[in-house]
């Protein structure tokens, strides 16, 4: 749901809202998320022992960013 809220082609919510719940640019978001994924492989997206897909680097940061 977080891609289909703010990261589709037309995103559900608008602009102005993501930057009133992340408190910056979107923009900036991808740019922080392309860094973690490239520096960390813990914020790389990886398959469980059961074979499903785990959790995108996208959500594993806005969940860091509300700990913060």
């Amino acid at each position: 749901m977080l891609m289909q809220d703010y990261f589709t082609e037309n995103p559900t919510y608008r602009p102005h809202l993501f930057r009133r719940r992340y408190r910056m640019r979107r923009s900036l978001f991808v740019k922080i998320v392309q860094a973690c994924e490239a520096d960390c492989r813990y914020f790389t997206q990886t398959r469980n022992a059961a074979g499903l897909k785990g959790f995108s680097a996208y959500q594993k940061i806005s969940a860091a960013m509300r700990v913060i």
